[in-house]
């Protein structure tokens, strides 16, 4: 590690990956470097099948994320192995951190699977989760593609910090045996779903089916999508409000109730 500059680490750095190799660490250099071309190739070729721009904000998104990543990554082990070759440690500690590095390793391909939903949990052996994620993911990129509704692009980076911090978590230590599929998602009524679907399939008719019926113009589809979005919204909030109303209002009445009966003791 002697006579590896900082300098040079970040300039190769702006490719994830090279800066590993620079400083001795091939098989880490190489899961940064598959990972940002894998991210670039997959990016591309969905933004010519579905010839939506918006995929192209996404990988911009990725790729700041990988190098971002990259380059803390190369200069902790720069720092780390510097400071060991100053402190002249022994071969065991040497052959320990041998054994830290490939566990360290097994992390960062985690990690690095990571940035596809869901795959980074399966390559840990949580394979119903990671079914679960990346089929959720790769439904909503499919919907948006084939409905061309933008509208719905939030849900994608929503579903990605979910999965990606989720398998940052899980890489250092749950027992793959006891995990259940029961992680931390909101009990969703059926109602909802149902509805949920309903509005989803009269958007798919007005974007599949009416406005190609009356060809409407694009500023008018703009106008419409904003309102439908808008009047969601405001029907959401209404029933959250409502909602909200009714638990005070019963608690109101339970509270009332614990009164009454310690009045009639």
């Amino acid at each position: 590690m002697k006579g590896k500059s900082g300098f040079i680490t970040f300039i190769l750095s702006f490719i994830p990956g090279l800066s590993h190799f620079y400083l001795g660490f091939k098989e880490r250099g190489t899961i940064f470097l598959i990972v940002f071309l894998g991210s670039i190739l997959s990016m591309v070729g969905l933004t010519v099948v579905f010839n939506n721009d918006g995929f192209a904000a996404i990988l911009f998104f990725m790729l700041c994320i990988i190098w971002l990543v990259a380059l803390i990554d190369a200069f902790s082990i720069r720092k780390k192995y510097f400071m060991e070759e100053q402190a002249n440690i022994s071969m065991d500690e040497k052959e320990e951190n041998i054994g830290d590095m490939k566990e360290s390793n097994k992390k960062a391909i985690a990690l690095a699977f990571s940035i596809v939903p869901g795959a980074g949990h399966m390559y840990l052996g949580y394979q119903k989760k990671g079914l679960i994620m990346m089929t959720a993911f790769f439904f909503v990129l499919f919907f948006i593609g084939w409905t061309n509704l933008n509208m719905f692009l939030f849900v994608l980076p929503v579903l990605w910090f979910y999965s990606f911090f989720d398998a940052l978590h899980s890489v250092d230590g749950k027992n793959v045996e006891d995990e259940e599929i029961s992680f931390a998602l909101p009990k969703i009524k059926p109602e909802w779903i149902g509805w949920c679907l309903i509005v989803m399939g009269v958007l798919v008719v007005i974007e599949r089916v009416l406005y190609p019926i009356l060809n409407i113009s694009y500023q008018v589809k703009n106008y419409v999508q904003t309102g439908i979005v808008s009047l969601i919204f405001i029907v959401v909030g209404i029933k959250l409000l409502i909602g909200e109303k009714r638990m005070e209002d019963k608690s109101d009445e339970e509270i009332d109730d614990g009164n009454k009966g310690e009045d009639q003791k």
